[in-house]
C-alpha cells in the first residue's frame, strides 16, 4: 500500500503544480493581476478563481488532482502505522 500510495500522491503533486501554473497563466492573460499575485502567495485561490470564471474544467482537474494527492497521502500513513517495529 506504501508504493500505492507513493505513487498517487507524486502523481496528484505533479498534477497539481501543472494546474497550478496553467491557472497562473490564464490569470495574467485575462489582465486579473491581482489574482495572480495572490495565487502565487495562496494556492488555494486557483481553483477559486477557476470556478468564479467559468473555468470549470480547469478547476475540476484541480479538484480531482488534489483528492488524488490526498487519497495518496493516507494510503502511505497508513501504511506506516500497519509495519511492525523493529527489534
Amino acid at each position: 500500500m506504501g508504493l500505492i500510495g507513493t505513487i498517487l500522491a507524486v502523481v496528484g503533486g505533479i498534477a497539481l503544480f501543472v494546474f497550478w501554473i496553467m491557472t497562473l497563466i490564464k490569470q495574467f492573460k485575462s489582465n486579473d493581476t491581482l489574482w495572480g499575485v495572490l495565487t502565487i502567495f495562496f494556492a488555494i485561490l486557483a481553483p477559486i478563481w477557476c470556478f468564479m470564471k467559468g473555468h470549470k474544467s480547469l478547476g475540476m482537474k484541480f479538484v480531482i488532482a488534489f483528492v488524488l494527492y490526498l487519497i495518496g497521502f493516507a494510503l502511505l500513513g497508513g501504511s506506516g502505522a500497519l509495519v511492525p517495529p523493529q527489534m
